[in-house]
């Protein structure tokens, strides 16, 4: 239990450097340029706690899926967290561009890599987090 409430504060504080990093600073520019014709739709002030709550989520899915697959290294997190990250990204890109104004077509080809990225680092700090100090085998067969 410990083991894994570790890993999943550690993807979660991966994906959240890596989201202020990327949304906010490297691709701010392309996402402010690709905006749909929905307004209003960004806050002038994130929302700190919800946004902390949002990626605690993420890096729990995450941390779930690796612990019944048997991840327990950081090569191993990496790899399947960017295949994760990228289908995960795609499926959420393409539903969003297919119901909302809020980005072009250009954001659903991109996020997908962008979310890649970000899943691919956390998901090596989760399998680094549960390969640490003890048994990688599966949940299932430690019961």
């Amino acid at each position: 239990m410990k083991k894994n409430l570790m890993a999943i504060v550690a993807g979660a504080a991966v994906m959240f450097v890596l989201g202020g990093l990327m949304y906010e600073v490297l691709l701010a520019g392309f996402y402010e340029a690709n905006l749909g014709s929905a307004t209003g739709v960004a806050r002038e002030v994130p929302i700190w706690w919800a946004l902390i709550v949002g990626e605690l989520g993420f890096a729990a899915l995450v941390t779930y899926v690796f612990r019944h697959i048997g991840i327990a290294s950081a090569s191993a997190g990496l790899k399947t967290g960017a295949i994760f990250g990228l289908l995960f990204g795609l499926s959420l890109a393409f539903n969003l561009y297919g119901v909302t104004n809020w980005s072009t077509i250009t954001v659903a080809f991109v996020e997908p890599l962008v979310t890649a990225v970000r899943v691919a680092l956390a998901g090596a700090a989760i399998g680094w987090v549960l390969g640490k100090g003890g048994s990688t085998e599966s949940p299932r067969t430690q019961d």
